[in-house]
């Protein structure tokens, strides 16, 4: 079945340091924080690092979202003007991409060292900069999408014989396969 399903394993280690900024109007305050310009900014610079990488098995706006609710979690304070805080982030998470030519399924395990800071200066009052170094490691498997579908409707149609002798005469079948 996995010769038939054209089956890929997918394994990767991607390391890459990002640097963006959000303003403090965007932000909030520090009792009342607004994460969504982070969870932009973050998304965007992880996309850029991933189309450098040539990551495509997650997406930024996954990735981004799960990084974010971990930030929140562990980051209780922000940075107050000329302080510099850091935050180190480790989570396990599953990552679904369906579509054509094929479904991705991959578990990744995200290791995010994030450095916040508050610059302290007339020109850019309380502007809040972050810097983080990623390494994200990748694995996981994909199958052609187009022949899952086969398969799929090929035993809810027939009896398990025939999906066989369909399935072999397409790619050949030894007892390692099945």
């Amino acid at each position: 079945l996995i010769k038939f399903l054209e089956k890929k394993e997918i394994i990767k280690k991607v390391n890459f340091r990002r640097d963006f900024a959000a303003n403090q109007k965007s932000m909030g305050t520090e009792k009342n924080i607004d994460f969504n310009e982070f969870t932009k900014c973050l998304r965007d610079s992880i996309k850029e690092g991933f189309t450098v990488s040539n990551v495509t098995e997650v997406q930024p706006e996954n990735l981004s979202d799960d990084i974010t609710k971990e930030f929140r979690r562990q980051a209780t304070k922000r940075a107050k003007p000329g302080e510099k805080l850091t935050t180190i982030i480790r989570f396990n998470a599953e990552y679904d991409k369906k579509g054509v030519p094929y479904w991705t399924r991959v578990n990744a395990y995200v290791y995010i060292h994030i450095v916040e800071e508050c610059e302290d200066n007339w020109l850019a009052t309380n502007q809040y900069k972050f810097g983080y170094d990623l390494t994200i490691e990748l694995n996981g498997i994909s199958v052609d999408s187009d022949k899952a579908i086969k398969l799929s409707e090929l035993i809810a149609k027939s009896d398990v014989s025939a999906a066989i002798a369909a399935i072999e005469s397409q790619c050949a079948l030894t007892w390692d396969d099945l």
